[in-house]
């Protein structure tokens, strides 16, 4: 029966396989045993996706999975007309940096299996390093843009390191759970939050006492959701402090504490060390933030940038005392 629609060919039945330019080889070929080992990358990494819930690791993740499927077919023999390549090896390594930076440095051998979706990222890593042995042996038969061979090699990197950060992201994550359960039991969301009236008065009341002990701050109000609802910024108050009163009001809800006692338990051996390093660095470990309660209910967070840890810490505590 003849029908060209079947995905089998029968012409592989030899042993024998034709690279793009028809050359018949055999099927242990450097060529494409090469792109077996990608093949097996690129599946690998679909399988790491399918894990995933971050849409920005989800797309590096995609562009990387193309840029595979574009070398797979240089080494079994299309014409090069590679565009791009340098750029998204650049991406590679800003991604890398980026990575490093959010977790703490590693001071002893890694043993793979902490997590679940880590341990798969390790496994694409090895594959990576495989694929990579034989794109050198290929580089020898039929020379590609050395870039590939660059490209290959960091990208090995780039998923040690998003492993290292998947790893500590979820190992993190569960120790929040575990220390914030017994908090959350005791400390209940409102249904009705604080509204921009309440906000902008209480930025008032606080405002006013940072002018009594001469302190430019910046005061931010969130809702129980942590989305800002209002912010202040006195004269004079440094720059910085915008973002880091919104991430001190962000922190106290969404962990259900004020910054100063976050700031016990992420303390070196604490039981959050390292905490600060999630969230997109959102998270804030000194004091300046605080929930805001009504009848023992939260109903949104409070903020304080721009003066000692000590000073945010008092204002604070004084705006959540108004409410």
């Amino acid at each position: 029966m003849k029908n060209s629609n079947h995905v089998f060919t029968k012409s592989g039945d030899g042993g024998y396989t034709r690279l793009y330019d028809g050359t018949s080889v055999d099927k242990d070929n450097i060529f494409i045993d090469t792109n077996g080992n990608f093949d097996e990358l690129t599946s690998y990494i679909g399988l790491v996706k399918a894990g995933l819930d971050d849409v920005t690791i989800i797309e590096q993740l995609e562009k990387i999975q193309n840029r595979l499927i574009a070398l797979m077919g240089i080494i079994a023999g299309l014409e090069d007309r590679e565009t791009g390549l340098a750029e998204e090896l650049n991406s590679l390594e800003k991604w890398i940096v980026e990575y490093e930076g959010k977790y703490p440095k590693q001071k002893k051998f890694i043993l793979p299996g902490k997590t679940r979706l880590s341990a798969q990222i390790d496994v694409a890593r090895t594959i990576c390093r495989r694929a990579e042995r034989g794109l050198v042996k290929s580089y020898r038969e039929r020379q590609l843009d050395k870039d590939y061979l660059k490209y290959v090699n960091r990208l090995s990197d780039y998923l040690y390191v998003l492993a290292r950060y998947q790893e500590f992201n979820q190992v993190i994550m569960e120790k929040v759970k575990d220390v914030l359960g017994s908090i959350s039991s005791k400390v209940r969301v409102s249904e009705k939050g604080i509204n921009l009236e309440q906000a902008k008065e209480l930025i008032e009341r606080v405002k006013d006492r940072a002018k009594e002990i001469d302190l430019n701050v910046v005061i931010a109000v969130v809702n129980k959701e942590g989305n800002p609802i209002a912010v202040n910024v006195m004269d004079d108050a440094y720059i910085a402090s915008y973002d880091i009163a919104l991430n001190k009001a962000f922190t106290s809800v969404s962990l259900k504490m004020s910054t100063h006692e976050l700031s016990k338990l992420a303390q070196p051996n604490g039981p959050l060390y390292g905490i600060q390093d999630t969230n997109n660095g959102r998270i804030v470990i000194f004091g300046g933030g605080t929930l805001l309660l009504h009848d023992g209910e939260i109903i949104g967070g409070l903020g304080v940038s721009g003066g000692s840890a000590e000073e945010d810490t008092m204002l604070a505590d004084y705006g959540a005392s108004v409410i």
